[in-house]
C-alpha cells in the first residue's frame, strides 16, 4: 500500500466516524506532489497552509464549508503548539503520519521538532529496533531536547530511568579508562561522547570535554568534594585540580552511592584515591579536629583510632570528648562496618572503663558496699566484660594488646582487690546489706500479686545472670514500645551457689541442707523441676514449672495449651553457669553472657506474644571471672571437717576448719540452719575441684548482688512527636540549619522516634539525608536538636518552594511523618 492509499484510508475512517474528514499532514520529507494529491483525492479539498492563508482556511473550514472534507498539507515539520495557528482545528481533527520519523514521534509521544533533529544527528542510535523499544520505555511524555538526550544516554548506559546521577553511576561502575569501558564505547558509537561529557560535567559543575580521561577526572572531583564538605582545611593542589561549582551535588552523589547495594565498587575507588594521593601523610600533618567530621575515607577512622590509643596509653585522653567522637564515628559508613567497627566498639569500652575508674573513690564514702555496687560500681564490670568480649573477637588484637593488658591488670589487681578488701572487712564485722534479701522475693513480690490480682505471673530464673548483665538487659527492655521495665538489686543467699539460690526464690520459711547436698524448703526438697513445682503449687495450685528453652521451642498452640489456666509460671534458664562452671569452657564466659542477654530478650518477645503481662527476671547468684591465670598465692587450703557441699569458694557442713584466707559466717549471715558456712575471702579459691577463672559462692558483689527485673507489658507507647522549631521557613544559603523540637519527654507513655529527613522538590532529593533518633528526656528547653543540611547547587527561582520531608523509620521500613514547606531565596544562585 503506497502513501496515497494510506492517506485515502485515513480520510475514509474520519468520514465514517465524524461525517466529514479534516486531516492534517506535515510531510517534512516532501513525499508527494500537491497537484498529484488533488487529482487522486476525490471530494476532498486539498489546501496548502502557510503564514498568509491560515485565517482564510479557518473561515472556509468552519463557516463556509462546514460539511466539506479537507486535507491540510505542508511540506515542513509540525510546528510547536504555541506557534501553530490551526491548533484548535487540529485538536478536534486527525493527523496523518507517513514517514518513519513522524510514526516514531507518535509512538514516543514526543514532538516532531524534538525527534527529527535527534534522528538526523544520531542515525546509528535509531538504526536499532531494540534501542527504540527501550527508548520508548524510559522517555518522559512530551520530552524536550534535554530529556530526550538523557533518555538516549540512559538506554546506552543501561540506566533504568533518564536520571543523570544514575547514568553517571552506570559509567563509573565500569572501567574508568575510556578504552576499556564498554558503555563509553556505546555512547561514542551511537550518541556523542563529547555531548555526554558536556551534560555530565555541567551537572557536577566541572569541565570534562578537554580531559584525556574524563571518568578518572570525574571520580577524583566527586571524591574530593565529598571529603572537602566536612574537612576543616584545604590542600591547594587538590583545590586547583578538582574544584567544582556544584560541590554539594558532588558530595550528595557519593553519599547516595554509598547507600546502594553496588557500593563496593565506590569503596574500592575511594581506597585507591586515598592511597594514590597519600592521604594518610596529608592528614597526619593536621590537627585531629580538622578532619573528625570527614566520613569519606577509612584512613580517617584509622587515624582517629590510633590517636585515641596513643592518648590512652600516655594517660592524656579526654574521655568524654573521645567517647562522643567514637559514638559519632560508629554511625559513619566506614566506622559502622568490619574491623573498624569492631575496634571502635572495643576502644569505646576501654575509654568508658577509664572514665569509670574514679568511681572507686566514691565507694569509701558509702555505708553499704552492695548498694554502691548496684547504684554505679557495676558499670565497671559491665564495661570490662564488653571490652574483653570485643577484644577477644578482634581479628588483629595487636593494636589494643597493651591497653587490654593494662585494663586487665587494673581490673584484677586494683579494682577487684579493692572490693575484696572491703568485703573481707565487712564480713568480719558481721555485714548484712540493706538490700532486700533474695529469700524474700516470693513473699514480697509474687504472693501479693497472686492474692490481689488476676494477672498471670512469669518468673524467669537465669542461672548466674549477674547484676551488670541484667542491667544491660533492662536497658534494652526499657526501649520497647509496648513494655516498661524496672530493675532493683537483691542480696543473694550466702553461699552464692545454684542449689541455695534456686531454693531462696521459692516460697519458704526455713532453708536447710543435708549430707546429700539437697537444699530443703520447709523440709521439702528443692532439687529438680518436679519438687519445685510441688512447693509452688502448695501456694498456688495453678502453677507450671518448665525449662525456658522447652517453652520457647513449643509451637504457639502447644504453648498456649500448656499455659492455659495457669496463674504462676516459673521458667529456668541456664546458659552462663552451664559454660562457666566447666573448666573446659569457662573462658567462654563473656560470650555466654552475651548470648544469655539475647536469649532473655527473645523470651520476653515470645512471652509477650503469648499475652504475658508481668514477667520477672532474676538469678540464683552472680559470678566472678578473671582472664589471668590464677596464681598460687590466690589458692588456699581446702576446708576440712564434715563437709556436705562446697566448691572453690565455699564449704557447708559441721565442725569445719577455717584456713587462713577464709572466714566462717555468723548464723544471721546465711539462711541455712544447723550448718556452718565457710567462705573464701576476697578473690581466694580453695584447693579443690572446679574451674579457677569462673567462680561463685563467695560474698563479692559480683557474686552476691543479683537482679530483679520487673517487666510489664503495656499498651504500645506512642513515639514522641517532633516539630520544626522555626518561625521563618526561608532558605537563604546552600547550607541550611534546621531546629527540631521534641514535643514530649521519653517516658512510659512515649518512646523514642527515629527519623530520616531531607529536602525535596517533587520526587527529587536536593539535599543530603540525615538520620536522627529523638530520645531526649527533660524539660522543654532540653529537647531541641539542630541539624545542618546541604542543598545541591542549581538555579532556584526566587520564591519557589521546597519541602523538608521527614520519614519515621521503623523495623519494617519507613513511613511518611512530617512535611514542612520552605521558601527559597538564594540570591547568590542568580549569578
Amino acid at each position: 500500500m503506497n502513501v496515497i492509499e494510506k492517506l485515502q484510508e485515513k480520510i475514509q475512517q474520519e468520514k465514517e466516524t465524524k461525517g466529514r474528514a479534516i486531516v492534517f499532514w506535515y510531510d517534512a520529507q516532501a513525499q508527494v506532489d500537491v497537484e498529484e494529491l488533488k487529482e487522486q483525492l476525490d471530494e476532498v479539498e486539498v489546501r496548502c497552509v502557510d503564514e498568509r492563508n491560515f485565517f482564510q482556511l479557518k473561515v472556509e473550514i468552519e463557516l463556509e464549508k462546514p460539511n466539506q472534507s479537507f486535507l491540510i498539507y505542508t511540506d515542513g515539520p509540525r510546528p510547536e503548539d504555541a506557534d501553530n495557528m490551526l491548533l484548535d482545528i487540529l485538536l478536534y481533527s486527525a493527523e496523518f503520519k507517513a514517514d518513519e520519523t513522524a510514526l516514531l514521534s507518535e509512538t514516543l509521544q514526543v514532538s516532531d521538532h524534538v525527534l527529527r533533529p535527534m534522528m538526523e544527528q544520531y542515525p546509528l542510535f535509531f538504526g536499532s529496533k531494540e534501542r527504540k523499544r527501550r527508548l520508548a520505555k524510559v522517555l518522559p511524555q512530551k520530552a524536550d531536547q534535554s530529556q530526550f538526550e538523557l533518555s538516549m544516554m540512559a538506554v546506552l548506559t543501561k540506566a533504568p530511568v533518564p536520571d543523570i546521577r544514575l547514568i553517571t553511576r552506570q559509567l563509573l561502575l565500569q572501567d574508568l579508562y575510556i578504552r576499556e569501558n564498554d558503555l563509553i564505547k556505546q555512547l561514542k558509537r551511537n550518541f556523542s561522547l563529547e555531548r555526554a561529557f558536556e551534560i555530565i560535567g555541567r551537572y557536577f559543575g566541572i569541565s570534562l570535554e578537554q580531559t584525556e580521561e574524563p571518568l578518572v577526572e570525574l571520580m577524583n572531583v566527586l571524591i574530593y568534594q565529598h571529603f572537602k564538605r566536612n574537612a576543616k582545611f584545604s590542600v591547594d593542589e587538590w583545590e586547583d585540580k578538582w574544584t567544582s561549582s556544584a560541590p554539594n551535588v558532588c558530595a550528595l552523589f557519593i553519599e547516595e552511592w554509598l547507600q546502594r547495594s553496588d557500593k563496593e565498587v565506590l569503596e574500592e575507588r575511594i581506597k585507591d584515591w586515598e592511597r594514590v594521593n597519600r592521604l594518610r601523610e596529608v592528614l597526619s600533618q593536621q590537627e585531629l579536629d580538622h578532619f573528625t567530621m570527614v566520613d569519606t575515607f577509612p584512613v580517617v577512622d584509622a587515624l582517629i583510632i590510633e590517636k585515641c590509643i596513643d592518648e590512652f596509653l600516655h594517660q592524656i585522653i579526654h574521655v568524654s570528648e573521645r567517647l562522643s567522637l567514637i559514638e559519632q564515628r560508629l554511625q559513619t559508613h566506614w566506622g559502622s562496618k568490619g574491623q573498624l567497627n569492631a575496634i571502635y566498639n572495643t576502644l569505646f569500652q576501654a575509654i568508658r572503663l577509664e572514665q569509670l575508674k574514679l568511681t572507686i573513690i566514691r565507694m569509701y564514702k558509702e555505708d553499704d558496699l552492695y548498694e554502691s555496687y548496684a547504684a554505679y560500681v557495676f558499670e565497671i564490670d559491665q564495661a570490662y566484660r564488653h571490652f574483653m568480649h570485643d577484644f577477644t573477637k578482634l581479628e588483629s588484637k595487636e593494636m589494643l594488646e597493651e591497653i587490654a593488658s593494662r585494663l586487665t591488670n587494673w581490673y584484677e589487681n586494683k579494682f577487684l582487690r579493692h572490693i575484696s578488701e572491703e568485703i573481707n572487712y565487712k564480713l568480719t564485722e558481721g555485714y548484712i546489706s540493706k538490700l532486700m534479701p533474695q529469700r524474700r522475693f516470693f513473699a514480697q513480690h509474687i504472693r501479693p500479686i497472686l492474692e490481689k490480682e488476676q494477672t498471670r505471673v512469669f518468673v524467669i530464673i537465669s542461672d548466674a545472670l549477674r547484676y551488670e548483665a541484667a542491667h544491660e538487659l533492662h536497658t534494652q527492655l526499657e526501649e520497647r514500645e509496648n513494655g516498661t521495665s524496672t530493675i532493683q538489686p537483691m542480696t543473694a543467699s550466702y553461699p552464692t551457689y545454684t542449689q541455695l539460690g534456686m531454693a531462696s526464690l521459692l516460697p519458704h520459711r526455713e532453708l536447710t541442707v543435708d549430707e546429700n547436698k539437697v537444699v530443703y524448703a520447709d523440709s521439702q526438697s528443692t532439687k529438680g523441676l518436679d519438687n519445685r513445682r510441688k512447693i509452688l503449687q502448695s501456694v498456688e495450685p495453678q502453677t507450671e514449672v518448665l525449662k525456658l528453652k522447652a517453652l520457647l521451642d513449643m509451637k504457639t498452640t502447644e504453648a498456649e495449651q500448656v499455659l492455659r489456666g495457669k496463674r504462676l509460671v516459673y521458667l529456668y534458664h541456664d546458659h552462663i553457669d552451664a559454660l562457666g562452671d566447666s573448666a573446659k569452657s569457662e573462658r567462654e564466659t563473656y560470650e555466654a553472657v552475651h548470648q544469655a542477654i539475647q536469649d532473655l530478650n527473645y523470651a520476653v518477645d515470645r512471652l509477650s506474644r503469648l499475652q504475658a503481662k508481668r514477667i520477672f527476671i532474676t538469678a540464683d547468684h552472680g559470678f566472678l571471672f578473671q582472664f589471668k591465670q590464677i596464681q598460687e598465692y590466690g589458692k588456699i587450703p581446702a576446708v576440712e571437717g564434715q563437709v556436705m557441699e562446697g566448691n572453690r569458694r565455699f564449704a557447708i557442713g559441721n565442725q569445719l576448719s577455717v584456713p587462713e584466707g577464709a572466714i566462717k559466717l555468723k548464723e544471721e549471715q546465711t539462711p541455712l540452719k544447723n550448718v556452718e558456712v565457710v567462705l573464701a575471702k576476697g578473690l581466694n579459691r580453695f584447693k579443690t575441684g572446679g574451674g579457677l577463672q569462673f567462680i561463685h559462692g563467695g560474698a563479692l558483689p559480683q557474686e552476691a548482688v543479683v537482679p530483679l527485673i520487673d517487666y510489664r507489658r503495656i499498651e504500645k507507647a506512642q513515639p514522641v512527636d517532633i516539630a520544626v522549631a522555626m518561625v521563618q521557613k526561608v532558605i537563604t544559603n546552600y547550607r541550611v540549619p534546621i531546629s527540631f523540637y521534641q514535643e514530649q519527654s521519653v517516658s512510659d507513655e512515649y518512646t523514642s522516634r527515629k527519623v530520616r529527613a531531607a529536602f525535596y522538590q517533587g520526587d527529587e532529593r536536593i539535599s543530603n539525608e540525615v538520620e536522627l533518633v529523638f530520645d531526649l528526656k527533660g524539660e522543654n528547653k532540653d529537647r531541641n536538636r539542630q541539624v545542618e543540611f546541604s542543598l545541591i547547587e542549581k538555579h532556584y527561582k526566587i520564591g519557589e518552594t521546597c519541602t523538608l520531608r521527614v520519614e519515621h523509620v521503623t523495623k519494617k521500613g519507613t513511613e511518611p511523618y512530617l512535611e514542612e514547606e520552605f521558601v527559597l531565596r538564594l540570591y547568590e544562585a542568580l549569578y
